[in-house]
């Protein structure tokens, strides 16, 4: 890893990790009908990094806000507002979690303490602060 994405790694408000059990993520542009399926990559308070499908396009740009389903392990659905951040790769994309309700919010914490403990340590150089 460079020293520059050492330092960026460091500078991150909300440590981002992968998890074990990858969740499926639904989520569509406000105002669009279309949801689009993906994966998580891996998790932080704030955000997530998701992937797709190789062959899937979408149509998200820095100015895009999504409406967001996660289905966690148990089956439950936690919904919020995300904006989306970078494109990370040709198959993922991070997203910015923008609003979230109390309920929402309080499952998505426990999606991630679920999974805390068998944190695999992410090497993505990317600052989550974006």
């Amino acid at each position: 890893m460079s020293e520059n994405a050492a330092k960026t790694r460091d500078k991150r408000v909300k440590p981002r990790f992968k998890i074990q059990v990858h969740a499926r993520i639904k989520a569509q542009l406000i105002g669009s009908s279309h949801k689009f399926p993906f994966v998580t990559e891996n998790i932080s308070e704030s955000g997530l990094l998701v992937t797709h499908d190789p062959v899937s396009r979408h149509a998200f740009n820095k100015h895009s806000i999504l409406e967001v389903w996660v289905n966690n392990e148990l089956g439950e659905e936690i919904y919020f507002f995300a904006k989306y951040v970078r494109k990370a790769s040709d198959t993922s994309f991070a997203i910015k979690i923008i609003d979230i309700d109390g309920a929402n919010s309080k499952k998505y914490q426990d999606f991630i303490d679920a999974h805390r403990e068998y944190a695999i340590p992410d090497e993505s150089p990317e600052d989550d602060k974006k």
